[in-house]
């Protein structure tokens, strides 16, 4: 296999192109494989075992790269910005390495673990890079993107550059910068939310751990919208609100989960856990769909 590797190295420099990383053989690419932090092995395509790399490789179509624990890579397709990082505990295939360096397909597979997307260059609309989770597929032209796959298979992506089209099943969206969207396998996406961070879009989706309390142990009015002329759908004991999906712009007012939906209450003694990355934040305005419960009678003294 090593010598294997030196005939590949040494094709590669003898027929390597200005501005491409690889060598045209076939139409297919070769990328180079760089070890950032010692932890990297690669499975070549059509074979059973995996080869530790301790410096540098060239890998392509087919080919499994994986990182343990300590581990950190960097794939580069081309010279001038079209590249991946791979985090520690990560597996990623590449599926499709085709064209050359004008005009090229890269379809990847993350299966595992975290990676960073980076294109240095907007793709002509012949070109296509495209990263597959096993909940999703995310197609880029020019951008940078993280993206996280769980054991599950719930994948999540983040976006720190450029726009990058997800679609999962039955469901697409346009993710721009700042914003974050995450799947389980065979669902819909979810809300394209506002996160710098993947903590960030979990606590926006999931929400955070919190304790209300009201004087007397008076009930909370719950209501569609966060505005007390907003229309009251039921009511709900303060100790029965453990988890808050959200809060409005100028605080007070927090979103939580009630009946089939979602409804609004106001409060100014919530405490929310200190290791939640934060809450999604609605504008003041936000109106819940109808439906989430029924019409109440509001508790005297209830906000």
């Amino acid at each position: 296999m090593r010598v294997r590797l030196f005939a590949l190295s040494l094709t590669l420099m003898l027929l390597l192109a200005p501005g491409l990383r690889g060598v045209a053989q076939d139409n297919e690419l070769a990328a180079v494989l760089e070890v950032l932090s010692a932890g990297v092995e690669v499975q070549r395509v059509n074979t059973t075992n995996p080869i530790a790399v301790r410096v540098e490789a060239i890998v392509g179509m087919g080919d499994v790269i994986r990182t343990d624990n300590t581990g950190r890579a960097r794939i580069t397709f081309f010279e001038d910005g079209a590249e991946t990082e791979l985090l520690p505990n990560t597996e990623y295939r590449i599926e499709r390495f085709q064209g050359d360096a004008e005009t090229f397909q890269i379809q990847v597979t993350v299966l595992f673990g975290q990676t960073i997307q980076r294109l240095g260059r907007i793709l002509n609309a012949a070109s296509s890079y495209d990263v597959q989770t096993p909940a999703m597929i995310l197609a880029a032209r020019g951008t940078e993107f993280a993206v996280r796959v769980e054991e599950d298979g719930r994948s999540a992506m983040l976006v720190t550059r450029g726009l990058v089209a997800a679609d999962g099943t039955d469901s697409a969206a346009d993710v721009a910068v700042g914003f974050g969207v995450r799947t389980e396998v065979d669902a819909a996406l979810s809300d394209v939310v506002r996160a710098r961070s993947f903590a960030e879009l979990d606590a926006a989706l999931d929400g955070c751990s919190a304790e209300l309390t009201t004087p007397d142990d008076v009930s909370l009015n719950v209501r569609q919208s966060p505005d007390t002329a907003s229309a009251l759908i039921g009511n709900i004991a303060a100790a029965d609100v453990t988890r808050l999906f959200g809060r409005t712009e100028r605080r007070g007012w927090y979103r939580i989960p009630f009946g089939d939906g979602f409804g609004w209450v106001l409060s100014s003694t919530a405490r929310i856990e200190r290791d939640c990355a934060g809450l999604r934040i609605f504008p003041n305005d936000h109106q819940e769909s109808a439906g989430a419960g029924a019409e109440a009678t509001p508790v005297p003294g209830a906000p």
